[in-house]
């Protein structure tokens, strides 16, 4: 904060007042463009937070009256959007003022290093030389925003910065589409060149269309996600002994992808292959084979194995589902030695999904009652997972899972689980998110060989 009054009281506001009264109209329109796209922010299931096309308006102000015009847009649009639409803690709400400020100076301030300059008022705009000062505005502004919250969740849980960083910053890859339409703020400043503020209404209309296709594709991803989760319910509800199994198998698997470091749009890509993970076990073969008390006989280890297959094939049939999570799903139950099946892959064939998957279906199992024996101890699982460490589970996954909390707090959990169950057996039980701290990777071989 102390940081963004300096930029405050640095920024060439002279050259802001400066402008014409049309030019303060047009940015005002900007302004009320920016405000107008974080009412209509839509909320992203991937991650968290929101996604809005303030962007847009605030390079297109950049671009058109300078630096201090997109100080002028950025602090009136982000205290509407986190005080009104997000609703957040003072505190909050300052800091990311704050932080806009600095990103939004330090970006201006690249920019008029390497050339730009304020397009409004000069007769023979080039707006093609604009294009270099104009990405790496765009550029800083995104990276001094990233280490600004990265700095925070260091200081806030005590974390390496530049893991933070690297992680923070990886997720930006979910901002794809963001990058690939922000040209239109290029166009927006021709308009605004050839038509004054008419030209910048213009935005409008592209504003609203892509705010509905950002809308439409979240809707699907949601349904989709809403309808494959209700599958594996179905699915599940047909066995007592694996009820909520799959659910508790991508709670697991997603902390332990986050304590790896992996990159959001991976982590949650893990998660939902983990979901789906036993999906191929649709028919009902499958339940009364692994409701069996004694021991497998060639035939139905066959069928068995089979799941693996027909989930990829069912979830191949659905565009929505992104290849890798196909790949996680299919390769669950290989191991790192090449003895598992589909197809006997060795450790670095495996797809790391597939890796994270294997060790929570093994773990979720251990600390499961079923028909041949009671949930395994604590200590029980922690032998298993040395001492199939580098031959079934990957040895890296399974040191961050011991060196952290995951582990025992799932193991807790799921007492809690089989005591609610073994109460209402009828009542599906919700289960509670791990804490962030408890983070690491497990699996046991069961005495079947079948999780």
């Amino acid at each position: 904060m102390a940081l963004a009054m300096l930029c405050l009281v640095a920024t060439d506001w002279g050259s802001l007042f400066a402008l014409p009264a049309s030019a303060l109209l047009g940015l005002a329109g900007l302004i009320s463009i920016a405000v107008f796209s974080e009412s209509l922010a839509i909320g992203l299931s991937v991650g968290g937070g929101s996604s809005s096309i303030t962007f847009l308006p605030l390079l297109a102000s950049v671009q058109l009256f300078g630096p201090a015009a997109g100080v002028a847009l950025i602090v009136p649009t982000i205290a509407f959007a986190e005080a009104v639409v997000r609703r957040k803690q003072p505190v909050k709400v300052a800091f990311n003022i704050a932080l806009a400020i600095v990103a939004t100076t330090a970006g201006g301030g690249v920019f008029s290093m390497l050339g730009g300059h304020a397009l409004n008022g000069l007769d023979d705009p080039q707006i093609g030389s604009q294009f270099l000062p104009f990405v790496v505005f765009g550029m800083t502004c995104l990276i001094v925003n990233h280490a600004g919250v990265s700095l925070a969740i260091t200081l806030s849980q005590d974390l390496p910065f530049r893991r933070v960083f690297d992680r923070v910053l990886s997720n930006s890859g979910a901002r794809l589409n963001d990058i690939l339409i922000s040209p239109i703020a290029l166009a927006v400043a021709f308009l605004y060149v050839q038509f004054g503020i008419a030209g910048i209404l213009v935005i409008l209309l592209p504003m609203l269309f892509i705010r509905y296709s950002y809308l439409t594709t979240s809707k699907l991803r949601e349904s989709n996600e809403d309808l494959l989760t209700a599958l594996v319910k179905a699915i599940e509800t047909r066995d007592p002994y694996t009820s909520g199994h799959s659910q508790r198998v991508s709670l697991l698997a997603g902390q332990i992808s986050e304590a790896m470091g992996l990159s959001r749009i991976l982590v949650e890509r893990v998660k939902m292959a983990a979901l789906l993970h036993d999906i191929g076990k649709i028919e009902a073969v499958y339940t009364d084979i692994l409701r069996k008390p004694d021991a497998l006989t060639p035939e139905e280890r066959s069928v068995i194995e089979s799941h693996v297959i027909k989930g990829e094939q069912l979830l191949r049939d659905l565009a929505s589902v992104p290849d890798d999570v196909v790949k996680a799903v299919r390769h669950h139950h290989e191991r790192e030695d090449g003895t598992g099946y589909p197809d006997r892959l060795t450790g670095p064939q495996i797809p790391v999904g597939a890796k994270v998957i294997v060790i929570c279906d093994a773990i979720d199992a251990m600390l499961s009652d079923r028909p041949y024996r009671k949930a395994l101890t604590f200590g029980v699982v922690l032998e298993q997972l040395a001492e199939h460490s580098g031959t079934q589970f990957d040895e890296s996954i399974v040191k961050t899972l011991v060196s952290s909390d995951i582990l025992s707090a799932y193991v807790e959990t799921m007492r809690a689980h089989r005591e609610a169950a073994a109460v209402a057996p009828s009542q599906e039980v919700q289960m509670i998110p791990l804490p962030i701290a408890a983070m690491a990777p497990v699996r046991p071989q069961m005495t079947r060989g079948v999780n």
